[in-house]
């Protein structure tokens, strides 16, 4: 099999389009996952454990309060107030009467600025325009629901897959030890598999968090160290004389 450096200009270049889209591609999905699973605090392990176990301890609105009326201008003297509304209201039981009285008013004067049914279309928040809209939110956080897991798993496993295949082919002719070949070639696969296994069982237990993350730091980055040494060997590495 000839060898990377071996390899017609026109073979060359094929392999050359394919790492830098494909890596610029990785490397662009690895700063997405970074800002919206991260935020502004960066990718800690709680953030990835909230991401997929959620935060318990509150419902989604007790937990985004403290953020939304910030991001609204509420005055910080009447923010206790609305939290005390909205936890006395969840702990009663959320009625009907309860939320007219008391929530409605408060969401009204505050928060349909970025909550209503047409900003809710633009900004992707949750609307906050009705009873049942709201009940909603009131719900316990219980992190990424199996659903979104299956599809986001579904587009993972066959996306990655395919790049992982092309890249380990494109590696499989770089001129490198071959224990360590195997390795790089291999360990994508097994890593993106923990990945999606953590996602589930972080689901049920956030002590499976650590899966999440060696999986995730051991699936595209190994990949993009693959293109990354058969790009140098495409184009440094000077071919061999034939015998």
């Amino acid at each position: 099999m000839r060898q990377l450096p071996e390899l017609s200009i026109a073979e060359k270049l094929v392999h050359t389009g394919f790492i830098f889209l494909v890596g610029l591609g990785l490397l662009v999905a690895e700063a997405y996952v970074y800002v919206t699973v991260g935020g502004k605090n960066g990718l800690t392990v709680q953030a990835v454990t909230q991401h997929y176990y959620g935060n318990r301890s509150s419902s989604t609105i007790q937990a985004a309060l403290p953020r939304m009326m910030g991001f609204a201008g509420m005055p910080a003297s009447e923010q206790p107030k609305m939290t005390e509304a909205v936890n006395h209201w969840i702990a009663n039981g959320e009625s009907k009467q309860e939320y007219a009285s008391s929530i409605q008013p408060l969401i009204a004067g505050n928060c349909l600025k970025c909550h209503s049914v047409a900003m809710t279309k633009v900004l992707h928040n949750p609307p906050l325009a009705s009873y049942d809209d709201v009940k909603k939110v009131a719900q316990v956080d219980t992190g990424m629901s199996v659903n979104t897991m299956l599809l986001n798993g579904m587009i993972h496993l066959t996306m990655l897959g395919v790049i992982f295949w092309i890249a380990g082919w494109i590696f499989s002719k770089a001129r490198f030890p071959a224990a360590p070949k195997y390795v790089l070639i291999i360990l994508p696969f097994i890593a993106m598999t923990v990945d999606f296994a953590g996602w589930f069982l972080t689901h049920q237990n956030p002590a499976f968090v650590w899966l999440v993350l060696i999986g995730g730091a051991l699936s595209c980055p190994v990949a993009l160290l693959e293109m990354f040494l058969s790009l140098i060997q495409l184009w440094v590495l000077k071919p061999r004389l034939a015998a």
